[in-house]
């Protein structure tokens, strides 16, 4: 048991998560920098006094310490724990401890290795960030697809009842949804959610529930203020047990849960997340009282979707109302996916291109139609028409100019075993936007003819 202690002990002291971890403050960074390079230099001092530089032992030990600085922060901080290392080089000259003089030749080689290493630090971290955004668009995007099955799922095989139980259908319920989501402000961090609960009444029949905002606290959440209610709910305390399931797991939890406690120590039915497609948990429902033949898996997963929905539209309802202000007549869903890719670049300006093909030839209706059926799978899609003319955008996420010209090429090589023709044959007008450009949302309206 001593043994096993002792060994996790050491790994937890000089594991890489311990030596190296992901994520450190500024200041830390900074006094890493400082205890490697000084300690290093100073343990130099106490071993080898008459030889503080090592210069001596065959190999210059001293430049790990600035290449190791290199690695891990790149080219600056590499910069200043070299310039250490040279005011030590000039120490040791100036107190008689070189008697063959400052060994340019070894300083030379050496900084300019630091500043190789440096170097490779910037780009692969940079190049690591990209991956590591484009990997979260992808499961944001992943999730939100998952939801839109389980949607076309549950609409499906209940397509009977709910014409004949509910007022409407479950497109029906997601149109009003996409209404109710406006920008939030600090004064209503959660537009629209009276409206979200009178629709849960209408469709899986709450009668009592209120909305919560959860506020981090650390790793986790903690239960912040009631911003939405309906009936005559019981308030929940921070202590629910339902909640610490929902906290736990993520997940919707009621009280017939197999985690649940038989003591019961809550006072509601349901405690339901708010998930937006990123994972982020944006509040809590928690229903106090709903009939007893509406707690099914089907309206619990139903409540669950409805929520999910909810969720994703407020995270991006600010930038989808900015985008159909300027182009009213933009679907929904492509506006959405334009505005999470905008502001993606604009934080680590990752590529991506659209396209605006205006189809005005004899053969102008047929083309875009037979187009859409073989489009790429990451790529949207929105058609629209200028003067009678069909006008074909194609939104390709994460696409690098030459993805964009391998586009163009099997687009051609399609036109031309399709209908005998290339882009001027056919008279189909071509327009690349880049969203390296100042404006691309203006630059989309002036080609749709919407400016």
């Amino acid at each position: 048991m001593a043994q096993f202690s002792f060994g996790r002990l050491l790994k937890t002291v000089f594991g890489g998560e311990a030596l190296a971890p992901e994520a450190t403050t500024t200041r830390m960074q900074w006094v890493e920098i400082a205890v490697i390079t000084l300690g290093s230099v100073a343990l130099a001092w106490w071993a080898t006094p008459d030889d503080p530089t090592l210069a001596q032992q065959g190999f210059p030990w001293l430049f790990f310490a600035p290449v190791l600085v290199a690695l891990r922060y790149g080219v600056l901080p590499s910069l200043l724990s070299f310039s250490v290392l040279v005011a030590n080089f000039w120490l040791a000259w100036q107190l008689g401890r070189l008697p063959d003089g400052v060994p340019e030749a070894l300083l030379f080689g050496g900084g300019l290795t630091v500043l190789l290493c440096g170097e490779f630090s910037d780009v692969w971290r940079d190049r690591n960030k990209r991956m590591e955004e484009a990997y979260l668009y992808m499961s944001e995007r992943l999730a939100r697809l998952t939801k839109r099955h389980l949607l076309l799922n549950l609409s499906h095989d209940r397509l009977e009842q709910e014409m004949l139980a509910r007022p409407g259908s479950l497109r029906d319920a997601l149109a009003r949804l996409r209404l109710l989501s406006t920008e939030a402000t600090p004064d209503n961090p959660m537009p629209g959610s009276t409206g979200l609960l009178q629709l849960l009444s209408q469709y899986v029949s709450i009668e009592s529930a209120q909305i919560y905002l959860l506020e981090p606290h650390g790793s986790s959440y903690v239960l912040g203020q009631s911003i939405a209610r309906l009936g005559e709910p019981v308030a929940m305390s921070g202590s629910d047990e339902l909640l610490q399931l929902v906290l736990e797991k993520g997940a919707l939890a009621h009280i017939a849960n197999q985690e649940a406690s038989l003591q019961r120590h809550t006072s509601q039915l349901v405690v339901a997340p708010l998930v937006a497609g990123d994972s982020e948990l944006v509040g809590v429902l928690a229903v106090t009282r709903m009939p007893f033949f509406a707690l099914t898996n089907e309206n619990l997963q139903m409540m669950l979707v409805m929520l999910g929905y909810f969720a994703d539209n407020l995270r991006s309802a600010s930038g989808v109302a900015t985008i159909q202000k300027q182009l009213p007549d933009m679907p929904y869903l492509f506006a959405q996916e334009l505005a999470r890719l905008l502001r993606l670049h604009q934080k680590v300006a990752l590529p991506s291109h659209m396209v605006v093909m205006h189809f005005t030839g004899p053969r102008r209706n047929e083309i875009p139609a037979e187009f859409l059926r073989i489009k790429r799978g990451l790529d949207l899609y929105w058609q629209t028409f200028v003067q009678d003319a069909p006008v074909l955008v194609v939104l390709m996420p994460f696409a690098s100019s030459s993805a964009k010209d391998g586009f163009f090429l099997r687009v051609e090589e399609w036109l031309q075993s399709r209908f005998q023709g290339d882009f001027a044959t056919l008279k189909i007008q071509v327009q690349v936007i880049d969203f390296d450009s100042r404006d691309p949302l203006a630059e989309l309206a002036e080609a749709v003819g919407r400016s």
